[in-house]
């Protein structure tokens, strides 16, 4: 029984691992992309420009909004891969 709690302790934590990386690529690129449309102006000609700014301001708030949870998933993972290794410095 014990080598079956230390053996999904590993697995959680190499999960663990796997998720940050591939989470704070995603937030950056998420940010970055919110970044760059809020600083563009936005396309379109005069006629329906106030379409054109509406559009172009949900898609920020879709950026930002992914980066914030990406951001949170990256924390996340980062806390649990913190506290597995504690948990098997403990115990082993």
């Amino acid at each position: 029984m014990f080598g079956t709690g230390l053996g999904a302790m590993v697995g959680l934590l190499v999960v663990a691992l796997l998720v940050v990386p591939v989470s704070f690529g995603v937030a950056a690129r998420a940010d970055a992309k919110a970044r760059r449309l809020s600083e563009s102006p936005a396309p379109g000609a005069n006629k329906g420009r106030s379409v054109a700014v509406a559009e172009m301001t949900g898609r920020c708030d879709q950026w930002r909004q992914l980066a914030t949870r990406a951001w949170l998933i990256c924390g996340g993972a980062s806390l649990v891969a913190v506290v597995v290794v504690g948990v098997l410095i403990c115990v082993g």
